[in-house]
């Protein structure tokens, strides 16, 4: 209704979405498949509406997003730092002008939180204490380049690869490990040519609370409380590092991340 009558107004449109089912259990699986399908799904539909009412396409913006999921502390969990990586490769790709995750702090509602940080009702850790999802989010801007390159997968069942070029004219990748089996990569460069050695950082979770792990391990480095990650060092954490002589290979671990 509202596109049918505001006859081109608009200078920006936005999206709020909050990816799984309303406050259901929802799995691992199930999660991170949001982060991919909704993020395209929500562009395309609401391109498809501003053009059939006669609109023109200006940019669209997600500005608030999370996880509704409950009832296994999904939210305050490593799963959530995948589905933001996930989420923001994907909102590059389709285009939208900006996303701003919901929110910084909450309240912890038996680790039903939104929260970015641990507000201080947390119990066992301390005030603003980061959640696993910063540091995903952390690395993403760490790692990920100026521009996006386009990117393909041979083989590797739950395997996605998002890849970036630097202004300096280096190169970082993206590889998420949706499944639970540990896989392992072989990344070729077209029109580019590897320098003499690659670097990368590789987030999993921990043993903790069954597929949502609270917690998260940056290049075996994860916290000293019972949730979160490598607090007070995650900055000077040195990324693993091999010659490229022999070919740009890594691991990935079970529901991992690698920042290359």
């Amino acid at each position: 209704g509202v596109l049918n009558t505001q006859k081109d107004k608009a200078d920006y449109y936005v999206i709020h979405s909050y990816y799984t089912n309303y406050q259901t259990n929802a799995s691992a699986d199930e999660i991170l498949a949001t982060a991919s399908d909704n993020t395209t799904a929500m562009m395309n539909y609401l391109k498809s509406n501003i053009s059939g009412s006669g609109n023109s396409v200006k940019p669209v913006v997600l500005d608030e997003w999370n996880i509704t999921s409950q009832g296994s502390r999904q939210q305050v969990s490593f799963v959530n730092g995948m589905h933001a990586t996930i989420l923001m490769a994907e909102a590059i790709k389709n285009k939208y002008g900006l996303t701003a995750r919901w929110d910084l702090a909450n309240g912890w509602n038996n680790g039903n939180d939104h929260g970015l940080f641990n507000i201080g009702d947390e119990p066992g850790v301390p005030k603003w204490n980061p959640r696993p999802a910063f540091y995903y989010i952390y690395y993403f801007q760490k790692m990920f380049g100026d521009r996006m390159l386009e990117t393909s997968v041979v083989g590797g069942n739950n395997v996605m690869t998002y890849a970036s070029s630097f202004s300096s004219g280096q190169k970082g990748v993206v590889l998420v490990n949706k499944s639970k089996s540990n896989q392992y990569a072989v990344i070729s460069l077209k029109n580019a040519n590897p320098g003499k050695r690659y670097y990368w950082y590789t987030l999993v979770g921990g043993t903790d609370n069954g597929d949502f792990s609270a917690k998260v391990y940056v290049n075996s480095k994860g916290p000293s409380d019972a949730s979160g990650g490598p607090a007070d060092s995650y900055t000077s954490i040195k990324p693993y590092s091999a010659p490229s002589e022999g070919g740009i290979k890594v691991a990935l671990p079970s529901r991992s991340v690698v920042f290359l």
